[in-house]
């Protein structure tokens, strides 16, 4: 989609007073230059300055002033407004995808569209306002120079026509590399997001880093490259814009007194009408590369929404359907695949057979790489099976019914996220919140105050700590932990083995959690499975207790 479609698209009440205004801004222009003429012929004739053209002047002069306020105030409070409202749909489009289209699509397309493609859009929201104002301009003076003389109108015609050809199939050229661009940029952002994220692996492995740099240098360097090449392509363009207006000058200065009857007095008027248009001309040729990037963003952002709207699921759950209690929940034969695109291979999970009874506790072990993580995904919904079916108390769960499934659970990954605020519980009891904080040696290191915590700057393992604490502020029957205890001290470790899932457990809570401490496990003296994975599948299935 172009810029100016999604303008047209997005805009409504303004569009047409816009584009009014604009044309009144372009005719006052135009009036200008009639004035100014009109003005030099009276004097030159009767050494007097004419009235009339002092008062046309005046009112043109007012009329721009009108004109251009009224634009570039209402241009950019449209512009903003439509920024704003892309915004918002493409994060709720991103808030109601499924994982693994958010995976395929990549963080780095949804950032560079809500940040440095509106931010184009928006820079090139004056370009195009400008650009219809030289537009209307060039009509009004090419009717002028008409009136002046045909054969410098015809002239003119030709040697603009020509350029616009020309710029027409050199337009398709500059927006490739524009597009090009912006996936090279892209890309470097992938890599600036590995050097950010993985520092920590990056500091501990000098053989990493350097390829790691080598790679971040290589894709930085064809960018450039990239960039240096659309950005040449622009230079070569304007250059040949101003060739083009010189030979326009020349050929009426010197062609058309030839071909014409004309006066000097006419082609000398013509002149300065076409003089008083080269900067808009010129104007015009520098606003094309802008153009240019905002239609590309345009369409990248039009992609975007496309393709998070196929995957989003959007369907209205009220608040009265959500659930608070269960009795089972049953994977029957559930297949799952994915492609790892770190190791360029597919990877399956199942089929797989689970039963989770309200009040259970299930732990899950394993190898890294045998499917742990994916089966507590796909456990908590976040990834629909590709075959089988999970059924919650009979119900099949599927894209209508996933939300109100989802509404019994709450979980914490290995990439878990901590938020700021407390998003999602309404009104805390502040004496739980400081008994958890508490039970969870915490109160020292960060209150809730007015639903934020003071604080996140905390310790990787204090920091599951308070998301376990957030967790159980949902107050949700299931809850799903990921190595939960791998970042915790020995004392705390200890704590959540033999206290707090016992007591969590006494309280109603379903626990499934996977866990590497086999040295705990074996010693925990409550009802508890215990679940092996190899590969994908279950291997080993025994009750801990025994």
């Amino acid at each position: 989609m172009s810029f100016l479609g999604l303008v047209r698209r997005e805009m409504h009440g303004s569009l047409p007073r816009l584009v009014f205004m604009s044309g009144l801004g372009g005719i006052s222009n135009a009036a200008l230059l009639a004035a100014i003429n009109a003005g030099a012929q009276a004097a030159n004739n009767n050494n007097k300055p004419s009235l009339w053209a002092a008062g046309l002047f005046v009112i043109a002069l007012l009329l721009f002033i009108k004109t251009q306020n009224y634009i570039l105030i209402t241009a950019t409070v449209e512009i903003e407004s439509i920024i704003h409202k892309l915004r918002v749909r493409l994060l709720d489009g991103v808030r109601h995808s499924e994982l693994v289209p958010m995976e395929r699509i990549g963080r780095a397309r949804i950032v560079a569209a809500i940040t440095s493609d509106t931010t184009v859009l928006t820079q090139a929201s004056n370009v195009l306002v400008f650009s219809i104002q030289s537009v209307i301009l060039i009509i009004f003076v090419g009717i002028y120079v008409a009136y002046l003389s045909l054969v410098a109108f015809l002239i003119s015609m030709t040697i603009v026509g020509a350029m616009a050809v020309i710029f027409y199939f050199k337009g398709r050229q500059l927006a490739e590399g524009q597009r090009e661009a912006a996936e090279w940029t892209n890309r470097l952002f992938d890599r600036l997001t590995d050097v950010l994220d993985g520092f920590k692996e990056v500091r501990l492995n000098k053989s990493r880093s350097d390829q790691l740099f080598e790679d971040v240098v290589e894709v930085s360097s064809t960018a450039a490259y990239v960039k240096i090449k659309a950005n040449a392509d622009n230079f070569k363009r304007m250059i040949f814009s101003q060739i083009a207006m010189y030979l326009l000058l020349g050929a009426v200065v010197f062609v058309s007194p030839t071909l014409s009857g004309s006066g000097g007095s006419a082609i000398t008027k013509a002149i300065l009408a076409l003089l008083f248009v080269v900067g808009a001309s010129f104007g015009l040729v520098q606003s094309i590369p802008m153009l240019a990037s905002a239609n590309a963003a345009s369409d990248r952002i039009e992609k975007l929404e496309a393709d998070l709207l196929a995957t989003a699921q959007t369907a209205d759950v009220s608040a009265s359907r959500l659930l608070s209690r269960f009795e089972t929940i049953e994977m029957r034969n559930v297949l799952f695949r994915y492609f790892d695109r770190s190791a360029e291979s597919t990877f399956q999970v199942g089929p797989l057979d689970f039963t989770l009874r309200r009040g259970e506790v299930v732990f899950i072990t394993g190898g890294n790489g045998s499917g742990k993580s994916t089966f507590l995904k796909i456990l908590a919904g976040l990834y629909v099976p590709e075959s089988g079916e999970i059924l919650l108390d009979g119900m099949r769960v599927n894209d209508s019914t996933r939300e109100i499934y989802r509404s019994l659970l709450t979980a914490i990954f290995a990439d878990y996220h901590l938020f700021l605020k407390l998003y999602g519980i309404s009104n805390p009891d502040p004496a739980e919140v400081d008994r958890l904080l508490t039970d969870f040696r915490l109160i020292a290191k960060t209150r809730l105050t007015d639903h934020e915590f003071q604080t996140l700057d905390l310790s990787d393992g204090q920091r599951k700590r308070l998301a376990l604490v957030v967790a159980l502020l949902e107050k949700r029957p299931v809850l799903l932990l990921d190595e939960w205890a791998s970042d915790q001290d020995p004392d705390f470790r200890k704590k959540f083995y033999e206290e707090l899932i016992p007591a969590l457990n006494q309280a109603g809570a379903t626990i499934v959690a996977i866990s590497h401490d086999d040295r705990y496990l074996n010693e925990i003296d409550f009802p508890a499975r215990k679940l092996r994975m190899d590969e994908g599948r279950f291997v080993v299935q025994i009750d801990a207790t025994q």
